[in-house]
């Protein structure tokens, strides 16, 4: 008696592992997007460029930085209390392009204050012996 065998193939890319991938391309098209506003707005400032016109590049800088984490963080949480973490920091990423826009807005030295206390809390999670 003779018994053959089928070898059945799958794709090893399973859905996630896909999002996970495109998601990890975005956020590095992202991140290269983020690093050329900000070498325009440094270039600029080397130029002496007017102020206003400078602040676009470094809000955008900013927010594509949030965005780009924002991505990745997507990517690759492993539960949902380290996607909330994550978001700490792309909240002062984005609080912090808001400010670099609107310089005049009179609540613009709250928002710079509480962009600090974002960044200083994201700190205090990583470095937190707890998780």
């Amino acid at each position: 008696m003779r018994v053959e065998t089928i070898t059945v193939t799958t794709d090893p890319r399973t859905p996630v592992s896909a999002r996970r991938s495109a998601l990890g391309w975005l956020a590095a098209a992202l991140v290269g997007a983020s690093v050329a506003a900000g070498l325009l707005a440094v270039g600029g400032r080397i130029a002496h460029a007017a102020s206003s016109d400078l602040r676009i590049f470094e809000a955008v800088a900013l927010f594509l930085a949030a965005a780009a984490y924002t991505a990745y963080a997507l990517a690759h949480h492993q539960n949902r209390r380290e996607l909330v973490t994550r978001s700490i920091l792309v909240s002062a990423f984005a609080l912090w392009a808001i400010v670099q826009l609107a310089p005049g807005f009179s609540g613009a030295a709250l928002l710079n204050d509480i962009t600090i206390l974002l960044f200083v809390s994201d700190l205090a999670f990583l470095l937190s012996p707890w998780s």
